[in-house]
């Protein structure tokens, strides 16, 4: 028999890690807890759990516990439920930073175990309505054992886990701020002064094409959420916005200086690096091929493009609108998993008058 599970924050994480779970031999029952009772409804309504209880009743009937809820709630959680914790038990959370979460967990009592958790995966649109039972498929999910943890702790908690669909990653809490400090959040603070560049201008606003919407598409997101985020990954972000201001500096400097030679090699060994990020969705995946096609603009054509792939039995692993224009078509990008894939995909669109090229 599985363990018992209990998801504490029943929204769109916490739910859709519910809906991922349902189902799995690896788990015997996930309970709910959540402060909204309208939420807990919504929750048993979709399926994303099993029964609710409150926290500490949770608590006492979970094997694992994963907190689903802001980090800075976890003290409070902490404390309300570390008399009813049962030896043996794992606790793991899904917030975006790890090292001040693992400095939390650190007040466990014995015999209790943690592993900090960030699923690398989520959506615009937050709330219990919004989960997804496929939000974690092919998504990269980091864990962060805290030190002494036993192998088998580790291996039973991805065990649970991987039935989400996501690819599991172990490193340590540190490590992990460090990076999704240069990947995540340095970026989002990027595209907020690009916006902020714009000073609400209507010209400025009103000539944004693609470019300028693509960088700066995360500037949309919750300043709740980021505020929360970046101080609590407070030091890494800092350190590389140190780096980041520097590399704009000697930019600014080499256009003072008119050093075109200069530039164009910074310009260059950015564009090299670039290419050599694997092509991702959710995460840090392992690349596929792009196709390249141009379509009509006409209703259905996204389904009509997903039937050509089915019907050669090729799986479609990302999938960008590129270029729309309106009344006359539009370029889109199809990810799909190999090289050979990618050249019976563009026979196949050929065959049905679509022009493609792999890109």
């Amino acid at each position: 028999m599985g363990p018992n599970i209990l998801i504490v924050g029943l929204g769109l994480i916490g739910g859709s890690i519910g809906l991922a779970l349902q189902g799995s031999p690896a788990v015997n029952q996930i309970i709910g807890s959540d402060r909204d009772p309208l939420v807990v409804e919504k929750a048993l309504k979709l399926g994303a759990i099993d029964t609710a209880a409150s926290l500490e009743t949770g608590a006492k009937k979970a094997d694992i516990i994963i907190l689903c809820t802001p980090i800075s709630t976890f003290p409070d959680i902490i404390a309300a439920i570390r008399n009813d914790l049962k030896p043996g038990t794992i606790i793991t959370d899904a917030a975006s930073t790890k090292y001040q979460v693992m400095e939390m967990f650190a007040h466990l009592p014995e015999q209790v175990f943690a592993v900090g958790g960030h699923p690398m995966a989520g959506g615009e649109a937050p709330g219990i309505i919004n989960a997804d039972k496929y939000l974690f498929e092919n998504a990269v999910y980091v864990l962060t054992p805290a030190p002494g943890t036993p192998d088998e702790i580790t291996a039973k908690l991805m065990a649970v886990l991987k039935t989400t669909g996501a690819d599991m990653l172990i490193m340590e809490a540190a490590r992990h701020d460090e990076i999704t400090a240069a990947i995540s959040h340095i970026p989002h603070i990027a595209a907020s002064a690009l916006v902020s560049l714009t000073h609400g201008e209507r010209d400025k606003l009103n000539m944004a094409a693609g470019g300028f919407r693509d960088t700066t598409r995360i500037a949309s997101s919750d300043p709740v959420l980021w505020r929360q985020i970046l101080f609590s990954n407070r030091e890494p972000v800092i350190e590389g916005l140190d780096e980041f201001i520097d590399i704009l500096n000697g930019i600014r400097h080499l256009l003072r200086e008119n050093n075109e030679t200069e530039l164009y090699r910074i310009l260059e060994e950015a564009r090299q690096i670039r290419s050599e990020i694997p092509q991702v969705r959710k995460g840090l995946l392992p690349g596929f091929v792009d196709v390249i096609c141009i379509v009509p603009d006409k209703p259905g054509i996204i389904g009509n493009l997903g039937n050509i792939m089915g019907a050669e039995n090729i799986n479609i692993v990302d999938l960008e609108i590129l270029h729309v224009r309106d009344g006359d078509g539009g370029t889109i990008r199809i990810g799909v998993p190999s090289a050979d894939k990618a050249i019976l995909a563009v026979e196949a669109l050929k065959k049905h008058a679509v022009k493609a090229w792999v890109r």
